[in-house]
């Protein structure tokens, strides 16, 4: 008997293997498109969270147990109260910086980011091959949805890695989930094993991994119908254990954190009636779906007042967005009920849309964003299966043109996205398109503010047009609502205008007529409007932690009094300077405030205070080679003939061993424990402690 040589004269074997590498290189094709669509992605810099979360949270800067311990023990940013846990995507920041050596460096963590999308890009395709059985709607699925522009807020953004874990872990499991189903024995064990890992991984890195619990019975109910309860169900088993572990640790860390409640500004349905919150809500879904449509004008910031409450007034417009969002959304249900026999791709692509996007909607829990675009990462995928089914539909003879349509919307969507990661790579340009489409949000104009360059007369004009807009956005909204630190902002932008007319720089000559005092007096009242919402805040914040048993605590910012003592010294009013300094230093042991301090002191003519205030910077930021010079200079005036100076060898130097210099010191570490203990830090305040009496040989009784 001959063998098969198949075509040419070739092995059989050797033909299948070639088609079965044909839509291996399609796809790779489709993953070097995304990958060029986001190739000018490596420079974009640490901006938003990236610099609090990254760069200022010491966690992720040295791999020991100690680091590793806080991450697994501690919410997700270390410098901020925000109710969420996420150690898995800390410990690939920690990856990152420590083990790659990225450090400052913001072109490793870029690289990570998009290999998990292109990675995410992959799983899209096996699940279309799954749902569609074809090579070219497979691939036509990733690429929509890899290439869409909305996805560049998760894959451009450092920390919008937690969207591309969680994604990656609920599409795997789903994938692990098909295979789990049609096997047995060792095979199903490998299978439900896997669902294990990677909804461990996807619930870990950030919480809206949980809706793989849904995704798994979305799947079996559209492709399932066939496949019994009992190969069913271990899957779900599989899927519900490690979202119970998180659950429970969630709990336990979020129970031992300071509770800050989210800000009206950031997501106003915080403050709305139930009925009211939820016909908002819904027309956020409505807006999404025309980003989803158009994604022309991108934003990074929704907050106030971009999104208008719906109000019982049906004369706005407001309100018939939301009336055209929920019959949107209502002939989508009928649809989805409608396909579930004829086109169950189509009745998947909906309900994974929707039950996706639900723990963010604000339909059913209010969070702490009213929009953002990050959101839709893991919904688009139900999009794109929503717009292959259409293209599905079409009839033969226009089959050919659809398909060419659709050629040059990928084209676009890849254009769309490489533009949109230009303006990531320009803080001032990321901010200006921002306000531009969405112009009626405060944080977009303020952000401009802060990002402006400041080199021509044009630039400060502008500068003082958004402060006013944006401040203008929000002074409708009392105290109780409003948010400090957009005046703040104002406020130093203010007092830079009034700095650049002080020294007669011809750029800095804004709006002829002025004084220097004239925007110096401007910086002060935002200030001072700042404090009393900061306040206000503050308030319900002591009340709320003490309700849950964590008295003691303050949210006031010491940046809010670092600038308000800089603005009093613009108006040589030296009595309040210190005065807001000396507040602020009891809020937080802020290098910059306390070297502020120090020169206020000084002027007013007290060499010992200054000194003190400045080892309590020294001892916070020892990388201050400034602070040196400057302590024995104090020292040396407070203590002229004393031991504070050693003038050893022909040159000056600070004596530790002296007593008055060790009480200082002492004294400054006491004060950076405070800070700490107010602020809920108690492993910070326990490292300055320990360091106190051990190598600084202070009594313990001395730092408590």
């Amino acid at each position: 008997m001959k063998r098969d040589r198949g075509t040419a004269g070739k092995p059989a074997s050797e033909n299948i293997r070639k088609v079965k590498m044909k839509p291996a290189w399609l796809l790779a094709a489709v993953m070097g498109v995304t990958f060029c669509a986001y190739s000018n992605s490596f420079g974009v810099p640490f901006l938003l969270d990236n610099d609090e979360i990254i760069l200022k949270d010491p966690r992720v800067h040295a791999a020991s147990s100690v680091q590793l311990h806080r991450i697994l023990t501690q919410q997700y940013w270390e410098t901020a109260t925000t109710g969420l846990y996420r150690p898995l995507t800390t410990l690939s920041y920690l990856f990152n910086y420590t083990v790659l050596g990225n450090g400052a460096n913001p072109e490793g963590y870029h690289w990570v980011n998009l290999i998990l999308h292109l990675v995410n890009v992959g799983l899209v395709y096996l699940l279309g091959m799954a749902i569609f059985e074809q090579v070219s709607a497979a691939l036509l699925l990733s690429a929509l949805w890899g290439l869409h522009p909305l996805q560049t807020e998760a894959v451009t953004n450092i920390v919008g890695r937690a969207d591309l874990l969680a994604a990656c872990g609920v599409l795997a499991a789903l994938l692990c989930h098909r295979k789990a189903r049609e096997s047995s024995g060792a095979r199903k064990a490998a299978w439900l094993a896997a669902i294990v890992l990677a909804v461990t991984c996807g619930m870990f890195a950030k919480e809206s991994g949980i809706v793989v619990l849904a995704v798994l019975p979305i799947y079996d109910l559209a492709f399932g119908r066939g496949v019994s309860w009992r190969a069913r169900i271990p899957s779900y088993l599989a899927a519900l254990a490690p979202c119970a572990v998180y659950l429970y640790v969630r709990a336990g860390v979020l129970a031992g954190a300071p509770y800050l409640a989210t800000a009206y500004t950031d997501n106003p349905l915080l403050g709305a009636g139930f009925w009211t919150a939820r016909a908002t809500a819904v027309k956020v879904i409505g807006k999404y779906f025309l980003l989803m449509l158009w994604p022309a004008q991108l934003s990074y910031d929704y907050s106030y007042n971009q999104i208008p409450l719906v109000t019982r007034t049906w004369s706005a417009w407001e309100n018939w967005e939301a009336a055209i969002a929920l019959i949107g959304c209502l002939a989508a249900v009928v649809v989805a009920i409608r396909s579930w026999r004829g086109n169950r791709a189509l009745f998947f692509a909906m309900v994974f849309f929707f039950a996706t996007l639900a723990p963010a909607s604000n339909v059913f829990v209010v969070i702490g964003s009213i929009m953002g675009e990050r959101l839709l990462y893991l919904p688009l995928v139900g999009f794109a299966v929503g717009a292959v089914c259409a293209i599905q539909a079409a009839q033969p003879g226009y089959r050919r043109g659809v398909m060419i349509a659709m050629g040059v919307v990928l084209v676009g969507y890849a254009a769309r996205t490489y533009d949109r990661n230009g303006d990531w790579l320009d803080p001032y340009r990321f901010w200006r398109t921002g306000a531009e489409a969405a112009p009626a949000s405060y944080k977009t104009h303020i952000n401009v503010v802060t990002n402006v360059a400041g080199l021509t007369q044009d630039d400060w004009d502008r500068g003082i047009r958004e402060a006013g807009r944006a401040l203008a956005i929000l002074e409708p909204l009392p105290d109780t609502r409003n948010v400090g630190r957009a005046y703040r902002d104002a406020a130093l932008f203010y007092r830079e205008v009034g700095e650049r007319l002080a020294s007669k720089n011809p750029a800095g000559m804004a709006s002829v007529g002025t004084t220097p005092e004239f925007w110096y007096r401007k910086s002060l009242a935002a200030l001072l409007r700042s404090e009393r919402i900061e306040l206000v805040f503050d308030e319900e914040y002591r009340k709320e932690n003490q309700r849950r048993g964590r008295p003691g605590l303050t949210a006031m910012p010491s940046k809010l009094y670092l600038e308000m003592g800089r603005t009093y010294m613009r108006l040589k009013d030296l009595g309040h300077a210190l005065a807001a300094f000396e507040r602020g230093r009891t809020l937080e042991s802020a290098p910059e405030l306390l070297e502020e301090l120090a020169e206020a002191y000084r002027q007013a003519g007290d060499p010992h205070s200054a000194a003190i205030a400045l080892e309590e910077a020294y001892t916070v930021d020892s990388n201050r080679p400034q602070l040196l010079g400057k302590l024995v200079e104090m020292y040396a005036a407070a203590d002229p003939q004393g031991c504070a100076v050693s003038r050893e060898g022909g040159g000056a130097a600070l004596n530790p061993d002296c007593p008055m210099v060790h009480a200082d010191i002492c004294m400054a570490s006491r004060n950076i424990v405070g800070t700490y203990v107010r602020r809920g830090q108690p492993f910070e305040a326990a490292a300055v402690r320990k360091r106190a009496v051990e190598y600084l040989g202070c009594a313990p009784e001395s730092v408590q």
